[in-house]
């Protein structure tokens, strides 16, 4: 590889924006391509002319001249065509050495004699170690920007044409998907609200809906995708029962989600019960439950059902993480909580663009919006760091007037006119998107029975 770079300034070119210095094993041929990408960074060409004073200081072997050593690197080059394959032989050998570095200090920490360390860190920091090899393996892809723009065009005209379907999952709402797109791939979107107000049902809700989505995408198109929900802060109980509510809603008989929990259903509402599960079961949706994950574990287990949907004939199309405050950030701003939440956003629109999925994060909006007259929130109301606005694509915020009111001093004491405001509005939500790359700002309307979990449309009649 090296000897085809000092024949062609093509071949250096085509693999300096993916080959550094660092893939290889030799400090000799470190040097030389990291000379080699010097000169052709200030234009200059890279030959064995123009190498050999910056290589004056090597021990080369045999105690060969620099110029001797280039000339025999120039002289093993059979093809200058085949630079890049030689190339990506050389990184892919160069993860598999930090693969085994990884390795061996798993084993290592593993094998101490050291007792009291918690096994759950040395798994984490394996995970973390081989998650950056996964993150350093991603490409770099220059290229003229009128190439990409042609394939955008080809890809626009494929889905105008009917043979190709939008890779966006729909967000299950339809005025949400309008404003939006829905969730886009690589896309971070934030969905906040304050204690109480609906954020799992949110994300049960929407969950579900792209998982019907994804099955009746797959039966008709042969394409299909799914979800996977992380439930960090609600029990696995709890949120299955949510999930059960939701899909035997009907409106004369609905189920709440407490009374599924607590068994408390009759022998016609445990057949609806039997039937959503298995509903459920024909649906690309998995759940997580556990208590608190790292950013680590959560993209390992992206991948993995990833991967698991993949081997299905399904795509994962949105990762939903129900919520921020249960996420362990690294130890590299411990105690900072501002810096923590910024590498939590940060990580996760990273994993989002490297797997090509939408990552739903709901986080908590600060306590200083109920002190205020107004109590529609805005993203000055995004609790704990600045980040969380930079790095998503999209904030949502969720507001129920209903809970506003039911909180309120005049309902508790009985007011006559609070309880009837509270009347008006008991089954009405709102998604305010206070942020939005893909279009316009605006405020979409749904019908919510947080009894069951479950969202829809302004019209509940309108919803499969």
């Amino acid at each position: 590889m090296l000897g085809a770079c000092l024949l062609s300034r093509e071949a250096l070119a085509a693999v300096a924006g993916f080959l550094d210095p660092a893939h290889f094993a030799e400090e000799l041929h470190r040097r030389i391509f990291a000379a080699m990408r010097e000169r052709l960074g200030e234009g200059a060409l890279a030959t064995l002319v123009t190498l050999g004073p910056l290589l004056g200081d090597l021990d080369l072997p045999e105690g060969a001249a620099a110029p001797a050593y280039l000339a025999r690197l120039a002289a093993s080059a059979p093809s200058i065509v085949n630079a890049p394959d030689y190339a990506r032989q050389i990184v892919d050998l160069a993860r598999r050495r930090a693969i085994m570095r990884v390795a061996r200090g798993a084993l290592d920490a593993a094998a101490s004699p050291a007792i009291g360390g918690p096994t759950q860190a040395i798994a984490a920091d394996a995970i973390d170690g081989l998650n950056e090899i996964v993150a350093a393996g991603a490409e770099r892809r220059r290229r003229p920007l009128s190439e990409s723009a042609g394939d955008l065009l080809a890809h626009a005209e494929k889905i105008r044409a009917g043979t190709m379907i939008c890779q966006a999952a729909t967000t299950g709402f339809r005025d949400l998907d309008t404003a939006t797109g829905g969730y886009e791939a690589g896309a971070l979107w934030i969905v906040a609200a304050r204690p109480g107000v609906g954020k799992t049902i949110f994300q049960v809700t929407s969950s579900l809906k792209v998982a019907k989505a994804g099955a009746r995408s797959l039966r008709e198109t042969g394409e299909g995708f799914g979800a996977l929900a992380y439930s960090l802060e609600v029990p696995e109980r709890q949120v299955c029962a949510r999930y059960l509510s939701d899909i035997c809603y009907i409106p004369r008989a609905p189920i709440e989600y407490g009374r599924i929990a607590r068994g408390e259903f009759s022998d016609e509402e445990a057949a609806r019960l039997a039937a959503a599960q298995k509903t459920l079961s024909r649906l690309p949706l998995t759940l997580d439950a556990s208590s608190k994950l790292t950013l680590a574990e959560i993209g390992a287990g992206v991948r993995a059902e990833k991967a698991a949907m993949a081997r299905a004939g399904s795509r994962l199309a949105v990762a939903f993480v129900d919520y921020l405050k249960f996420i362990r950030a690294s130890d590299r701003y411990k105690g900072q909580r501002h810096y923590e939440v910024g590498e939590i956003s940060a990580g996760l629109k990273q994993l989002a663009k490297d797997e090509g999925l939408c990552v739903v994060l709901l986080a908590q909006l600060n306590r200083a919006l109920e002190a205020r007259e107004d109590k529609r929130p805005g993203l000055a109301d995004l609790r704990e760091s600045g980040d969380l606005e930079a790095d998503a694509d999209v904030v949502v915020f969720l507001h129920r007037e209903a809970h506003r009111i039911l909180k309120s001093p005049e309902f508790r004491a009985g007011s006559a006119e609070a309880h009837a405001r509270y009347a008006a509005v008991e089954r009405e939500a709102e998604l305010i998107v206070g942020k939005n790359r893909a279009g316009p700002e605006r405020t979409v309307k749904l019908w919510c029975l947080p009894s069951c979990s479950t969202m829809a449309d302004a019209a509940r009649g309108a919803v499969g």
